[in-house]
Parts: structure tokens; sequence; C-alpha cells
């Protein structure tokens, strides 16, 4: 009798060592859920698996440290930090719950704010993208406008003068042609020949308009010995224009003249070396005041690589800020590193609701086992950011500084 009740006593006292043991198999075996549906096994293990490992881990930590109780100084203290410990952990598995309610709205926002921006950003794209051509037609117009270098005229001087090249070349090439085979006594290639003649009437054409140009410098500068000296160059430059360009241009329209006045149109030289000067004096009239006078001056500056300056009206003014052409999503990324502070927060608020829960509660199961070394806490729950997850270097200082008290 007496050995029965010696193995009852036993047995009591080790079930109450031991309490852990009675029940820590079926919750855990409850927690992890393998023989449940895929969804609840999922919830389970997301929800419930930590929390149970840390009860039954608090468990072991608390009667580990109630056996510790009569070798202790501050029991009393012990007893206490061991309840508030318990709180802790309770307080853990709550937050730890609210927690994932708390991640799962916050990376709902993020993602519905995250897709609206794209959305945006798209939406700001395919506007600029249709509407960047008539903003730089625009752009165009409006500085072309302002005070600066008039390249639509230098353009049109040049393509005048390959113009003017091309129909005098044709009208050149018979008169040319006939020179060169007498010279060289034997027939020439068209084709050969009106490949250098081309470039050759090109540049005396332009070389024209340069004449007239510094001609025009001379008047304006009241430079009587410069207006005499490029008015008899210029007078050379008319010469030898109407004698061999215009003069067999008129030639050409001799045979139209005949048609039309039923063969009794006779020209004669003077005729034609008058009709030939008024054809000149009057395309380089028009030509030189509608674009050729102020396009040849900056075709000379880059000749000369004088540089190219600008109106004088120019100086001084302050031009007005262009319009970018990508004005939409230059809109939209400006807007985005003005928030850059709050994507900033949001990130931190998103990363702390999905790592503070479950560290809380990891934080709790070692403030236990502190708890039985130290008879005092590693950590100070509840954390409310990520910031307040101390690094390991502060921690093991603040372990030996605990362990000099003791």
């Amino acid at each position: 009798m007496q050995d029965n009740l010696q193995a009852i006593l036993t047995k009591l006292i080790m079930s109450i060592l031991l309490f852990p043991t009675l029940f820590q198999e079926a919750f855990i075996k409850f927690a992890w859920g393998n023989e449940d549906l895929w969804w609840i096994l999922t919830l389970k293990r997301l929800l419930i698996l930590l929390p149970t490992v840390a009860i039954i881990f608090a468990c072991w930590g608390s009667l580990a440290c109630l056996l510790t109780v009569p070798f202790r100084h501050r029991r009393t203290q012990l007893l206490s930090a061991i309840v508030i410990t318990w709180w802790d952990l309770g307080r853990s598995i709550f937050s730890f719950w609210a927690g994932l309610v708390k991640f799962i709205f916050y990376l709902t926002g993020w993602i519905f704010n995250f897709v609206r921006l794209m959305l945006y950003a798209i939406w700001f794209l395919i506007q600029d993208i249709i509407l960047s051509p008539f903003r730089v037609a625009r752009d165009v117009g409006q500085g072309y406008f302002r005070p600066g270098i008039p390249w639509i005229a230098v353009i049109m001087t040049i393509l005048w003068s390959l113009l003017e090249a091309t129909v005098f070349t044709y009208v050149m090439t018979p008169l040319v042609k006939d020179v060169l085979a007498g010279m060289a006594s034997g027939e020439l290639s068209e084709s050969v020949l009106q490949v250098p003649l081309f470039f050759m009437l090109f540049a005396f054409i332009l070389g024209s308009y340069a004449v007239l140009a510094t001609w025009g410098e001379g008047f304006k500068s009241k430079d009587i010995s410069k207006i005499i000296q490029i008015g008899t160059f210029e007078l050379f430059v008319v010469m030898f224009e109407v004698m061999f360009l215009y003069r067999e241009f008129v030639d050409a329209l001799v045979p139209w003249f005949a048609q039309h006045s039923g063969g009794q149109f006779q020209l004669g030289l003077v005729g034609t070396i008058l009709i030939a000067t008024f054809a000149w004096l009057g395309i380089r009239g028009m030509t030189w005041f509608l674009f050729a006078g102020s396009g040849t001056p900056t075709i000379m500056a880059i000749i000369k690589r004088t540089g190219l300056t600008s109106d004088s009206r120019d100086k001084g003014q302050t031009v007005a800020k262009r319009e970018e052409t990508f004005a939409f999503i230059n809109a939209a990324i400006d807007k985005i590193k003005k928030d850059i502070d709050w994507v900033h927060t949001r990130g931190n608020e998103l990363l702390g609701a999905l790592v503070l829960p479950p560290l809380q509660i990891l934080a709790a199961m070692i403030n236990f086992c502190t708890l039985f070394l130290f008879s005092n806490h590693l950590f100070e729950l509840p954390f409310a950011n990520i910031k307040d997850i101390a690094q390991a270097k502060i921690l093991l200082n603040k372990v030996k500084q605990t362990t000099r008290e003791e």
C-alpha cells in the first residue's frame, strides 16, 4: 500500500513538473493540421502554429523559472516577472493576429496605389507620344518667331541656289560641251560633264549672293571705298552672269517667242542682253528681299567659321523656358519625387506590419529564456516599429550589463 501511494505521488509530481507533455503533442498536431483541407491547413499554419509553439515554449520556460525560485534572491520579483512575461506573450499573440489583418490592409492599399500610378504613367506616356509632334512643331514655330538665327532663310537660299544651278546646268551644258570638245578634239559625255558643272554653278550663284551681302554691309557702314570697290566687283559679276548664264537662258526661250509671233520675232544681241539683265535684276531682287538678304550672312558666317550670333534685339532679353517635350510623364515623375517621403513611410509601415507581429512572439519566447538565466527581460515589448528592434551588438551589451549586476 505504501509503495502504491509512493508511486502515485511520484507520478503526480512528475505530471506537475512535466505538465506540458500532457497537451503539447495534441496542440502541435492540431496546429499543424495535416488531415485538414488545404485552406484550413493553410490558415492553421499561418494563424495558430506560431502562437501554439510559443505557448508550449512559455510553459517550459515558466516551469524552469519556478523550479529555481527557492534558490533566487529576489523571489517576488521573479514571480512578478513570470506573470508579466505571460502578459507580454498574450499581447504579442493578439498583436500577431491583428498585425496580419493590418498587413493585408496595407498590402491591398499599396497594390491599389501602385497599379493606379502605373495606369496614370501609361496614360501620360500615351498622351506624350500622341501630342509630342504637335508640341515640337509648336515649340519650333514659337522659337522661330523669337529673334535669332534665320534658319528658314538659310534653307531657302540654299534650295534656290540649287534650283538655279540645276536650271543653268541644263542650259549651259551644250555650250560648255562644244567648247571643251573643241579644246579636247573629241566628244565628252554629258553625264560626266554636268556633275562638275553643277557644283561650279552652285558656287558661282552663292558667290553672287555673297558679293551682294558684302556690298550691303558697305552701305550700312557708309564705307565709300568699300562701296566703290565691291560695286565695281559686282558689276563684273553681273556681266559674267548675264553673258554666260542668263543670256543662254534667254536664248533657250527664243523659240518660244518665235512660235507665238509667227516667226517674225527677231530679238538680236542688244535685246537678248537687255532681257537677260532685267531677268537677273528681277530674280536677284526678289530672292534677295525675300530670303537671301537674311540667309546669305549666316551661310558666310558658317563658311568663314566666325560664329553665329543672334539678332541684337535678343541681347539682354530673357527667353521664356520652353515646355519640355514629355510634359505629362515629367509631371508624373515630379509628383513621385515630391511624394517620395510618403512612399518611404508607407513602405516602412508595410514592412513593419509583416515583420513585427511574428518577431514580437519570438521576443516574448526569448524573454522567458533570459528570465530563467538572468531574472530579467531582454526585450521591451511591444515593438512600435522596426526601429525598436535593437541590433545584436546592443543586445549583447545589455546581456553583459545584466550579468555584471547578477
